[in-house]
């Protein structure tokens, strides 16, 4: 019983690293940009997408159907690790704040 006491106490004193991401078409060089709290948790859901076929975000099904997954990488951006003081809401409004300065470096053209 204590041992589950001390894996839920790590657990919840975990860093968390989230950030800024894009998912590209490779083959036209459209891309989706997002930001996540937990980075970690984006890659494995890109991962599993890839080796099961199903598409990770709506926006991209159309193109993940017809040029499957092998057209598609993700890249992050930028890492931004969560302060001790800072609330959750406050982490996601940096990373916020983060994707919407990439966002301004992009092509708009060329998102999804």
């Amino acid at each position: 019983m204590n041992k589950r006491k001390e894996i839920i106490n790590a657990y919840k004193a975990r860093k968390l690293c989230g950030g800024v991401y894009t998912i590209t078409n490779v083959l036209s060089g459209k891309y989706f940009i997002g930001h996540a709290a937990n980075l970690k948790s984006v890659q494995n859901r890109f991962q599993f997408a890839v080796t099961t076929g199903s598409t990770v975000h709506p926006k991209l099904q159309k193109d993940w159907v017809e040029q499957g997954a092998q057209a598609f990488t993700l890249d992050v951006l930028e890492e931004l690790e969560q302060k001790p003081a800072q609330s959750q809401a406050e982490f996601m409004d940096d990373l916020q704040t983060l994707e919407q300065m990439w966002r301004a470096n992009l092509d708009a053209a060329k998102e999804y």
